[in-house]
């Protein structure tokens, strides 16, 4: 009994978690010292969660600041095009593309159509990598690339495109970590949350050792 109860308040401990999630993420920094305007920002899947048909709405996912800071970006002039990776992740779904949907926001955010690009037929981060290194190498040879993903899957993404042999920036954001002051709810209360953060720590550990066996990284 003890040793569950001291396992329970181990993962529900914001304060560790906190700590875990400051070491294993990507650190961000501010777009403003991005001087020269890179020729494309590929945009990572993860934002959409799925397509309302009744509402005729996207249901966006924990992970849409991916989007979002795709789109300033753009309006900040520090990308020229946005590459939008991903297809479906869905067994049941498979028709219902990410990017595809996600380029109606992009048009409706006021990006041109010409400055959008669109690689909807990735599954998962190691098929994102090398469709789009794919695209990349035939559309902008001896481009300029940023990657945008959520900071936690900075690594593994990264590492994905290197294997691929094309040169890219990262861009972490979506950070999970943050910057928490030293009060109780974030050291001591324990909170139901954070074993969502453990359950993510979790799969990209699990993603990262996969991948290094099956020679992608």
């Amino acid at each position: 009994m003890a040793l569950a109860i001291g396992i329970a308040l181990f993962f529900t401990n914001p304060f560790i978690v906190s700590r875990t999630l400051n070491w294993w993420e990507t650190d961000p920094y501010n777009s403003a010292i991005i001087t020269q305007p890179y020729d494309v920002a590929v945009v990572l899947g993860g934002s959409l969660r799925y397509f309302d048909d009744h509402t005729q709405r996207p249901v966006y996912s924990m992970s849409v600041d991916r989007l979002l800071q795709g789109i300033a970006l753009y309006k900040q002039g520090k990308v020229r095009k946005i590459l939008l990776s991903g297809g479906s992740g869905m067994v049941f779904s498979p028709e219902e593309k990410e990017s595809v949907v996600l380029e109606k926001v992009l048009l409706q955010s006021g990006i041109p159509a010409a400055d959008i690009l669109i690689e909807n037929d990735s599954r998962n981060t190691y098929e994102n990598a090398v469709n789009s290194a794919k695209m990349l190498n035939a559309s902008h040879p001896n481009g300029r690339f940023l990657l945008v993903t959520s900071a936690f899957h900075m690594r593994r993404s990264l590492a994905c495109f290197q294997k691929t042999g094309l040169q890219i920036d990262a861009f972490p954001v979506d950070e999970k970590a943050g910057i928490r002051p030293l009060t109780p709810d974030n050291t001591i209360v324990p909170d139901a949350q954070c074993l969502v953060s453990w359950d993510m720590l979790f799969h990209e550990w699990f993603g990262m050792i996969t991948y290094k066996l099956a020679g992608y990284i």
